[in-house]
């Protein structure tokens, strides 16, 4: 729900180096591709979501300022659907919709933090592998990560987010459509040609999602509407690939749906992004199709649902239907004999399971909107489209009998009560918007979401810049408790702002409110111990961890804290054990195999420290100070070049980074390459990096280069930082002659 922003802080464009990748990589394609037919009758399937697309941001769905011509074509030749809701406008629960055919109150996953899909329901992904399909996902955004259960039944799923260059917002968050694309496309090439299997590719692309930061030359162009400029951004990405399956003469095989899980709420009814309310704004999406059994040029007018996609899908593809599915096949829609319309079920507990405040549940059909909210709401949507109007006091008896339909419907779900997140979910779901608390809220104020839109947005952009401005993130979030003292939220994030300013003692305070609330989530436990470390007092961090691991053993973050404390308290054995049992937990946690990495470098384990960073590094090659470690553990084995060739990259990707600079020069001078070396010395020295180490460094790479009168100077300059060096006196004085 924040304000439009453009602190992303992602790189504009495709360096150099990943546009020659990427074109080798299309070349490739164009060999493989036409030997990857599909079997005679069974189409590939392309299944695109597009994250937080409104469809009325499309020129197919009216928007004469739109530029998304590839989109608008897909429609022109296919069937566009005039009216299409999301159950849900929040990512993880939407897609878990799509991909199972089911509404939130069957499959369970009622919020992006706190839930996981079960294994209970069967998913499309599986549905297609059981047919011998080959199935592959290519996901760009924190929320659909495989650890939320929506992997299951994918041959492939590539949810490898960069570490990202923003040091207010945690890494691994969210890729750029770009990146996305060219990880399905090497998939595509690299399939064996032997392979002659259809396909089923989820992609799903995050752009839209805020914060707002198109590249160029979309930023420029879209500067005054960022939202449209990542929806081009994007656009013009699907038509890449595209391009790419017709120029492989797969296209016209191909089954291609594109839809969104929610759109956003850019302003209207008091909401800048999305997840408070089930307004059109959030809920209505598009949904087009194209490609083998669908005709061309259609529109139609009858209601499609998130519950639609996957029965379509299987529908279209001659598949057995999902046994569990609510949804059906929109193929019978714009036959003859249209079916006629079914409404949807819509639902926001984000509230509710994030403030304390009431939950929203909506019944949707053509006509007709219901929101069953403490002040209950009723809008005529084909009449008044931007549901300004309520007529729930004037047709009674209409929102009566949507009242009792939705209560029936609720009354037979679970209770949703989020389980645990981990502390290092939660902290990169809440830098996208997602708010979620750490459990459920012992005193609920359940006050309705349209009195307090505001202060939604207050706590959201205080959060923003919780980190970056901590003093006016206190200032904000301490006068968001006064007006609604009972929510969490806030004083937990007090908590993260005070942490910012190191005041961890007042951070525990608000904790300890929170513990005496009745919060005892691991992810507040854990929190709390990290305080407890940060300011010295470990034997309390320990036992505050071993609590967090009581509360909830299924996630890593209680370990991993006992391990930087045992760490701290030069217990290593013990420290390497809790980093070992977090990665049992989580195999790729980046948190145990750093810790485990450095734990290996400090006994001399280089083999182990190696590998650590090797799959480190896998997970995320732009991460730049894993790229350095690892050059370092390469020099302590010998292996110059490999050293070089790391340090080479980083400086190459940021010439201002001090680091890398230095270890880049000390690898050409250990390699004997002292005049290579200088220049990288210097320039250390020229952006502040002025120990001994680096005067010493420049001082003798300038000395073996023969240039005699620059060691000196480096030598002298070493010496007025540090005069108690006699091994540099010395040679100082034998330089100089004295």
């Amino acid at each position: 729900m924040a304000a439009e922003s453009t602190s992303r802080g992602r790189p504009a464009l495709i360096g150099a180096a990943a546009a020659i990748a990427l074109a080798a990589i299309f070349l490739a394609a164009q060999w493989f591709w036409p030997l990857m037919m599909p079997s005679a009758g069974r189409p590939n399937v392309l299944l695109i979501t597009i994250d937080t697309l409104r469809a009325d941001r499309l020129g197919c769905y009216g928007d004469r300022d739109a530029v998304t011509p590839v989109l608008d074509a897909l429609a022109a030749g296919g069937v566009r659907f005039l009216d299409a809701v999301a159950h849900v406008p929040l990512t993880l629960p939407s897609h878990a919709t799509i991909l199972t055919g089911v509404t939130p109150l069957k499959h369970g996953v009622r919020d992006n933090a706190g839930f996981v899909l079960g294994p209970s329901l069967r998913t499309l992904a599986e549905q297609f592998g059981a047919e011998g399909y080959e199935t592959a996902a290519f996901v760009s955004g924190f929320p659909v990560h495989h650890r939320f259960g929506l992997a299951r039944g994918f041959d492939v799923y590539d949810d490898r987010f960069p570490y990202g260059g923003d040091p207010t917002r945690p890494p691994y968050v969210e890729r750029r459509a770009d990146q996305t694309i060219a990880a399905v496309t090497a998939w595509l090439a690299a399939r064996s040609g032997e392979d002659r299997r259809p396909f089923l590719i989820w992609l799903h692309l995050f752009d839209p999602h805020s914060p707002y930061d198109p590249p160029e030359p979309y930023r420029s162009r879209f500067s005054a509407r960022p939202y449209d400029g990542e929806v081009a951004f994007t656009d013009a990405q699907i038509g890449l690939f595209l391009d790419q399956l017709a120029r492989a003469d797969l296209r016209d095989q191909t089954l291609i749906l594109a839809t969104s899980d929610h759109g956003e709420g850019l302003g209207e009814h008091g909401e800048p992004t999305h997840g408070l309310f089930i307004y059109d704004s959030t809920i209505r999406v598009p949904v087009i199709l194209a490609g083998p059994g669908v005709p061309i040029g259609r529109t139609v007018a009858t209601l499609a649902r998130g519950i639609d996609v996957a029965p379509t899908l299987l529908d279209l593809a001659r598949l057995p239907p999902l046994p569990d599915a609510e949804g059906r096949s929109l193929q019978a829609t714009w036959g003859e004999g249209r079916a006629a319309d079914e409404p949807a079920y819509v639902e926001s507990l984000f509230g509710r399971l994030s403030f304390g405040w009431a939950p929203l549940y909506g019944w949707h059909d053509r006509q007709m909107m219901f929101i069953d909210a403490p002040r209950a709401e009723l809008y005529d949507v084909q009449a008044d489209p931007g549901q300004l109007h309520d007529l729930s006091g004037t047709r009674t008896a209409d929102a009566s009998r949507f009242h009792r339909i939705i209560e029936a419907a609720v009354s037979k779900a679970p209770v949703a009560e989020p389980a645990s997140t981990s502390r290092e979910a939660g902290d990169r779901l809440r830098s996208l918007g997602y708010t979620g608390g750490s459990g459920p809220i012992p005193n609920p104020s359940l006050r309705d979401p349209k009195d307090s839109a505001a202060l939604a947005v207050r706590i959201e952009r205080a959060m923003a810049v919780e980190r970056a401005d901590p003093k006016k993130a206190i200032k904000e979030f301490r006068s968001v408790l006064i007006e609604d003292p009972s929510n969490p939220l806030p004083r937990r994030h007090l908590a993260v702002a005070l942490t910012a300013e190191r005041r961890f003692e007042d951070a525990l305070a608000e904790l300890k409110q929170l513990v005496a609330a009745g919060d005892t989530s691991a992810e507040t436990l854990v929190f709390m111990g990290e305080c407890y470390r940060l300011s010295g007092r470990n034997e309390e961090a320990l036992e505050t961890f071993r609590q967090g691991a009581a509360r909830d053993p299924r996630i890593p973050d209680p370990l991993n804290g006992r391990g930087k404390t045992l760490v701290a308290m030069n217990r290593r054995d013990e420290a390497r054990q809790a980093f070992e049992r977090a990665l049992v937990l989580e195999p790729d946690d980046p948190e145990a195999l750093g810790g485990l990495a450095d734990l290996a470098i400090e006994r001399g384990d280089l083999a182990e420290a190696r590998a650590r960073l090797e799959t480190l590094r896998e997970r995320d090659g732009e991460d730049t100070s894993i790229t350095l470690k690892l050059g370092v553990v390469f020099v302590r084995l010998g292996e110059l070049d490999r050293a070089i060739e790391l340090f080479s990259e980083v400086v190459g990707r940021q010439p201002g980074n001090v680091d890398a600079a230095v270890d880049l020069g000390g690898a050409l001078a250990k390699s004997g390459r002292p005049a290579e070396a200088v220049p990288y010395f210097e320039r250390a020295v020229a952006a502040g990096a002025r120990s001994p180490v680096v005067w010493n460094s420049l001082g003798f790479a300038r000395l073996e280069s023969g240039n005699q009168a620059g060691a000196i100077e480096a030598l002298r300059q070493s010496l007025r930082v540090k005069a108690d060096q006699p091994n540099i006196v010395a040679m100082l004085r034998k330089l100089e002659g004295r």
